[in-house]
């Protein structure tokens, strides 16, 4: 018989390509994941993976047999929010996303809070970039997320909420001249991914004055903020970044901000939710809490 915590774990495999890794993620034991595996593949009556690589790959069949399974464990997901909705639980677990900056310098706070007041319900802290963490949101895998950009979606809802800056910075021991857009393309930058919230908004900043990305002097890509800041302190160029990000190495002056004459970066970031999907207690009490916070700071 096919269970969920049986396609639980086909997901896992897949996701990881690994039955050790699959093991960790979803908290059984390798032997328990082994046999989930061989119960689908016996109640199917088809090889889902080939093991004769390093890595664990799945078969046509397995592939088919995933996109089905995450189907089916997301809809159970909503079918479980909408029951607890109903019975008005504040209890339970709530996933939730964040971007970089939000996901590593505002939520982990906030999640204290929140589990100070509702400790009856427990949170899962996804971390990505922008694009992962609305496109997770969009799927229903995360009911709500706080990330550094909007999309235009008649699926999902974007509520903006705390302010942030974005700024350029340099190894704090350089000497730099007086800086104003236009000398940034002479500078050595340190991208970020694409997917990035702060690069896309710092790149649409210096369109807006002149600057496309054609003529920046691109030394490298970055898949993270604290590579970034890595990468600057060792002296590979300079970067935006946020300015939460850095507080504590320019405070060590490890790092120093640039000024740059004509040009301030500032962006909100937004709460991402469903726009047609009701929330389930645990989020809405979040998202609830949220806003109760904010209000009370002005």
């Amino acid at each position: 018989m096919v269970d969920l915590r049986k396609l639980e774990a086909l997901v896992a495999v897949v996701d990881t390509g690994s039955f050790s890794k699959a093991a960790e993620k979803i908290h059984l034991t390798q032997p328990t994941v082994s046999g989930h595996i061989k119960a689908l593949e016996d109640y199917f009556g088809l090889r889902l993976f080939d093991r004769h690589t390093r890595s664990v790959v799945p078969t046509r069949a397995g592939k088919m047999l995933y996109e089905y399974a995450k189907k089916l464990l997301i809809l159970y997901r909503e079918l479980e929010r909408e029951m607890a909705y109903f019975r008005g639980e504040k209890t339970g677990k709530l996933d939730l996303g964040g971007s970089t900056i939000p996901g590593q310098y505002i939520l982990p706070r906030l999640i204290a809070e929140f589990r100070t007041a509702y400790p009856g319900i427990s949170v899962f802290l996804k971390v990505g970039d922008t694009e992962e963490i609305i496109k997770k949101v969009r799927e229903g895998e995360l009911e709500l997320g706080m990330v550094g950009a909007r999309e235009e979606d008649p699926e999902l809802s974007f509520e903006a909420c705390c302010e942030d800056e974005i700024v350029l910075i340099a190894p704090a021991r350089e000497k730099f001249p007086r800086l104003t857009p236009e000398k940034i393309v002479e500078l050595p930058l340190i991208a970020r991914e694409p997917g990035s919230g702060t690069w896309r908004t710092a790149l649409k900043a210096l369109e807006e004055c002149g600057i496309s990305l054609q003529k920046l002097t691109l030394v490298a890509e970055m898949g993270s903020t604290e590579a970034v800041k890595q990468a600057v302190r060792a002296g590979l160029g300079v970067a935006f970044v946020s300015k939460r990000a850095v507080e504590e190495e320019v405070s060590r002056k490890e790092i120093q901000i640039l000024p740059v004459k004509g040009l301030e970066i500032r962006r909100h970031f937004f709460l991402v939710y469903p726009a047609r999907r009701t929330l389930s207690p645990p989020a809405q009490a979040f998202l609830n809490f949220y806003r109760q916070s904010e209000n009370e700071k002005t």
